[in-house]
């Protein structure tokens, strides 16, 4: 598989209010999120909280923190991530920066490269599911294996997962690498 750069410009903002609601999202964070099978508009999610959409209750907090952070005059943040499709692996920057005047923070990710790889079931949405789940970081988009996080394709093989037709859901959680890089963007 190699490596290749997107030749898609687009930066994907969404802005939450003082009180933590979002209150913006651009045309292109709408495009991207229907392209990833979540098709809504702009009044499906403008006025909602932010931590509405963040489940892990330790990614919810470490959000908590960089959100404080900036409000404190301590930004912007940076940090690279994950944002996978079951086609390619996507790298993602997001700047998040606070503007005194509207007293909003604007989270801006850009895609900074794809590596195309075989189709993984496993992401699939629309894929159907037994009662099983599987701790995929919401960051960096390992697996958790016992402990040890993997790529989702060699969690694939080691679970015995290829052909089967029932598959488990993805349990959005965060890593400790994730965790520790978070926690140190928080607390400079």
């Amino acid at each position: 598989m190699q490596l290749f750069q997107q030749l898609d410009a687009r930066t994907f903002k969404h802005r939450v209010d003082a009180r933590g609601r979002i209150s913006h999202v651009n045309d292109e964070w709408l495009d991207f999120a229907a392209e990833n099978g979540w098709p809504i508009s702009a009044a499906d999610v403008v006025g909602r909280p932010l931590m509405e959409f963040i489940g892990n209750p330790e990614l919810h907090y470490l959000y908590g923190l960089l959100l404080a952070r900036l409000r404190a005059g301590r930004g912007p943040v940076r940090y690279q991530y994950r944002c996978d499709a079951p086609d390619c692996r996507r790298f993602m920057q997001m700047v998040l920066q606070f503007d005194p005047e509207t007293r909003e923070i604007e989270f801006a990710s850009k895609i900074l490269s794809i590596k195309r790889r075989a189709p993984q079931a496993i992401l699939n949405d629309t894929h159907a599911h037994d009662d099983g789940s599987l701790d995929v970081c919401s960051c960096c988009k390992r697996v958790n294996m016992a402990g040890r996080w993997t790529e989702i394709e060699d969690a694939v093989v080691r679970l015995n997962l290829l052909g089967r037709e029932d598959l488990p859901r993805i349990n959005h959680s965060v890593c400790q690498d994730c965790v520790s890089e978070l926690s140190d963007l928080a607390h400079p």
